[in-house]
């Protein structure tokens, strides 16, 4: 990978982790994810998934081809829910040699390999998931990215939480 190349993720990473240090809502949060992880990843699609209860909601995407953007699945059947159950990040660098894979799900799309990773501390109430059209083994700097933009939502999730806890305590 070249350095221009590496430059442009880690100063696109750090203009999300701004904008995710803005963020007041959950919702704003998932979204600044939506709309920046695809180009830091260099990845063929990313979605948000929220939790709700034992359902996960695929409540956006960006991405080469639809994916499941609006779709809700019980959380132990996708690999999304498998990582907020999990409470870390899943690495699948071939779908087809998974067996958490749904694959019925997965077959006809273009994903053919995924890395996952849940945000929030103690229980999580979502995650992005980062999707590749290809086998090939997935970058080291994806993940960390990855990792990164997980964490630094989990941080931004957390200040909302508590900023409401203390309104309410306030009120």
């Amino acid at each position: 990978m070249s350095k221009t190349v590496r430059f442009t993720r880690w100063r696109l990473m750090s203009a999300a982790t701004r904008r995710l240090g803005e963020a007041g809502t959950l919702e704003g949060v998932l979204e600044i994810l939506r709309i920046s992880a695809r180009a830091i990843l260099r990845s063929d699609g990313v979605t948000v998934v929220r939790r709700e209860g034992n359902m996960v909601h695929y409540v956006g995407e960006d991405a080469i081809a639809p994916l499941w953007a609006g779709q809700r699945f019980p959380i132990a059947t996708c690999i999304s829910g498998v990582a907020m159950m999990e409470r870390q990040s899943i690495v699948i660098p071939d779908i087809r040699l998974d067996p958490r894979v749904p694959l019925n799900a997965y077959l006809s799309t273009f994903v053919a390999s995924m890395a996952m990773a849940p945000i929030g501390h103690g229980e999580p109430v979502a995650a992005i998931g980062a999707y590749w059209r290809s086998t090939a083994p997935i970058e080291e700097d994806a993940l960390t990215l990855l990792d990164m933009l997980a964490k630094s939502a989990s941080a931004q999730a957390e200040r909302i939480h508590d900023s409401r806890q203390i309104r309410k305590l306030a009120s």
